[in-house]
């Protein structure tokens, strides 16, 4: 599951994204995510941890 933060295109973070290859963005640089996908991101994250108990 990507970070928050991670690239628009691909979900890797910044520190090791460098140039990637993606069939939607083809060859891209760390591209910041749209405040949906953090959103999103973020929801997913929530929902994914184990409950207590």
């Amino acid at each position: 599951m990507p970070a928050p933060s991670s690239c628009r295109y691909c979900g890797i973070g910044h520190s090791d994204h460098f140039e990637r290859w993606t069939t939607r963005a083809g060859w891209h640089q760390w591209t910041p995510p749209t405040q949906q996908q953090i959103k999103d991101r973020m929801l997913a994250r929530r929902f994914a941890r184990p409950t207590p108990g």
